[in-house]
């Protein structure tokens, strides 16, 4: 697993591991507002601080003790700072572990409307699940999944990372609990108004962003994706919805975001990210 703390105001992307930045927070002062990038074997996971709290997005199935070893061995600071859990959607490689996060944390849990809401999903996207079965198919036979996903290096990379005994680790079963929070478009997130839910269907239905609008951060989850080796962003080859996903991206370029972070790939900085797509 590599760690990355990025800093915000880099226009480059840095490579550094553990940096910060002071940012204008929500409050209008400048208060302190850091987003650490947590990369696992699947997929990346991104704390946000501010103020000496903390929110935490996306945590695979089994990867909380990656966070909270972070967390603690990496920022030296206590994990029941963490205040908020939330996924970008209800695939397991990003929202398997919050749960058992927010156990460890005593944190409080968000789940976008729909996740976990097969029904829902159905009802707005009957197509989706056909269009996701052949798109995951058809991607599985590309030579880069099994780079990324079946790689024995990557593994054994992943297993030496700080990790903390967590005395409830998340469990499949997780999904049925339900969340202390729906998390629907345009509303703020719990405890932090300066970051906005923003609705991306696309590559689910129940797809979601987070953007922080003083300083253009979006965490995208899987809606974007980093490739350093295209050196940009790009919606996934894993989708439910083709027209869909051409809406979230139009949505998206009416925010210009200026830092984004994906939910699998390198974080982007600078302007007219998105001007390609």
């Amino acid at each position: 697993m590599i760690y990355t703390a990025i800093m915000l105001f880099n226009q480059s992307n840095r490579r550094n591991n553990n940096l910060s930045a002071m940012l204008p927070g929500h409050g209008g002062d400048h208060d302190a507002m850091n987003i650490y990038r947590v990369s696992g074997r699947l997929s990346n996971s991104y704390i946000v601080e501010e103020d000496g709290r903390f929110f935490v997005v996306d945590v695979a199935l089994r990867g909380e003790k990656y966070i909270t070893g972070f967390i603690e061995d990496v920022l030296d600071k206590d994990i029941t700072k963490v205040e908020l859990v939330v996924c970008t959607h209800d695939d397991g490689d990003h929202s398997g572990g919050i749960h058992g996060l927010a156990r460890e944390c005593d944190a409080a849990v968000g789940l976008p409307y729909a996740s976990y809401a097969p029904a829902k999903k159905i009802w707005h996207d009957p197509l989706g699940p056909l269009y996701r079965s052949f798109t995951a198919i058809e991607e599985s036979l590309r030579p880069r999944m099994w780079r990324m996903y079946l790689n024995p290096y990557r593994r054994r990379r992943y297993g030496k990372k700080p990790a903390r005994f967590v005395r409830f680790p998340s469990r499949p079963d997780d999904c049925y609990i339900p969340p202390d929070y729906s998390l629907k478009h345009n509303r703020k997130l719990p405890g932090f108004p300066g970051w906005t839910v923003i609705h991306t269907p696309g590559h689910s239905w129940d797809s979601c962003c987070y953007f922080h609008a003083l300083t253009g951060s979006l965490l995208s989850g899987d809606t974007l994706l980093g490739s350093e080796k295209e050196g940009g962003v790009f919606p996934p080859s894993i989708y439910a919805n083709p027209r869909q996903m051409r809406r979230t991206i139009s949505k998206l370029k009416i925010l210009n975001p200026s830092h984004i972070y994906p939910g699998h790939g390198s974080s982007f900085h600078g302007e007219g990210l998105l001007d390609h797509l």
